[in-house]
């Protein structure tokens, strides 16, 4: 290596001076302050003439005004809450909406924090307690969403009857998630709600007056009714549980990821239950009964919000019918409904387009 020798004293300032590296250029602390002040006061001058930086009037009542008038910031309207107006604004042309199809679908899985997707890990799903009704039989299952995060519900299959198709051949299917369906008891929370919702009788005979249910038994357990009447008719159902509720005792519901770390990460309740749809899916797909092109989905309230949020980014369903929460109007009413960024500029009704052109069924709140 080669090295050079400096003079002594060559790179030596005078004490209170800063070196710019060359000792003949180099100025003394009070000079360095005053030129930068000098150079500070030219550019807010120009600022200030060129009209960006409105000076103070010396008429002016109020000394703090810096801008003259409101400018035209979204901020600082009226702020957006899920009971708004969320129309959808309809494009001109099919080439337009696969544009737009594909740039939603994007801004929905990064808002669930779906994106990329996570690695899918082994379910390892676990089926037992088998129940054995006239026309179907119900079993328990569980399985792992994520390692150590399990998923719960009930799996009800149609049984040989009449001129049905034997069990042993693929049956259509229908994933069925549920709504926020009983009360929140601060003892046990959402214990016995949901996939264990039941109406006490006075309430279940008000159902029946009114025409909403046909018998007891389905007014008093509807949610399960409604996977009963599937399986009867030949399908294979998959009913499960949302975060927090009947068996899925891990997490609370609205009780998890309100803090502002998760909301930094696109960590929330909606991304996870988004996931668990998914797995759900996964594993109704990989049952042996089952024909994975002919899978549905379905469910009403909380469900539906369910229902058109996977449809939105798995393409496996072949149909689907969310009930109750397609509208411009309110938007879902739990932290299982929403989340950051996902309905910028967007709303249910453009979100469950995103199924099209596929079989998409809609009901309103009293249809």
């Amino acid at each position: 290596m080669t090295s050079t020798k400096s003079e002594p004293g060559a790179f030596k300032s005078e004490p209170g001076a800063l070196a710019t590296g060359n000792a003949n250029r180099a100025l003394t602390l009070p000079a360095l302050i005053r030129k930068r002040y000098l150079v500070l006061g030219a550019v807010l001058t120009l600022l200030i003439e060129g009209g960006f930086i409105p000076c103070v009037r010396a008429d002016d009542k109020d000394p703090t005004r810096v801008l003259d008038g409101v400018p035209k910031d979204s901020r600082l309207g009226k702020p957006k809450d899920l009971n708004g107006y969320f129309p959808m604004k309809v494009p001109a042309s099919k080439e337009e909406w696969e544009k737009r199809r594909k740039e939603l679908r994007e801004q929905v899985q990064v808002a669930l924090g779906l994106w990329p997707m996570p690695e899918k890990t082994p379910l390892n799903p676990v089926i037992h307690g088998k129940i054995d009704r006239d026309d179907y039989t119900i079993e328990k299952v569980f399985f792992a969403s994520y390692p150590g995060h399990y998923v719960s519900g009930n799996l009800y299959r149609p049984k040989l009857s009449g001129g049905r198709q034997p069990p042993e051949q693929k049956h259509a299917a229908v994933l069925s998630p549920h709504g926020h369906w009983g009360k929140d008891d601060a003892s046990n929370p959402w214990a016995n709600s949901g996939r264990f919702y039941e109406r006490e009788e006075k309430e279940a005979k008000a159902e029946i007056d009114k025409g909403a249910e046909k018998t007891m038994e389905g007014a008093r357990y509807p949610l399960q009714a409604r996977c009963a009447q599937l399986a009867r008719m030949g399908c294979v159902v998959f009913h499960y549980d949302m975060v927090g509720y009947a068996d899925s005792r891990q997490i609370n519901h609205r009780r998890g990821f309100t803090d502002a770390e998760a909301e930094l990460r696109l960590q929330s309740f909606m991304g996870l239950q988004a996931w668990n749809s998914i797995r759900a899916l996964d594993f109704l797909s990989s049952l042996p009964d089952v024909d994975p092109k002919r899978i549905g989905v379905t469910g009403a309230s909380g469900g539906g919000t369910q229902t058109f949020i996977l449809c939105a980014i798995d393409d496996r369903p072949a149909v689907a019918f969310p009930a109750v929460m397609v509208s411009t109007a309110m938007q879902g009413g739990c932290v299982c409904e929403n989340c950051s960024y996902l309905r910028q500029d967007t709303g249910n009704i453009e979100l469950a387009a995103l199924f099209a052109p596929k079989p998409l069924g809609m009901s309103g709140a009293q249809d």
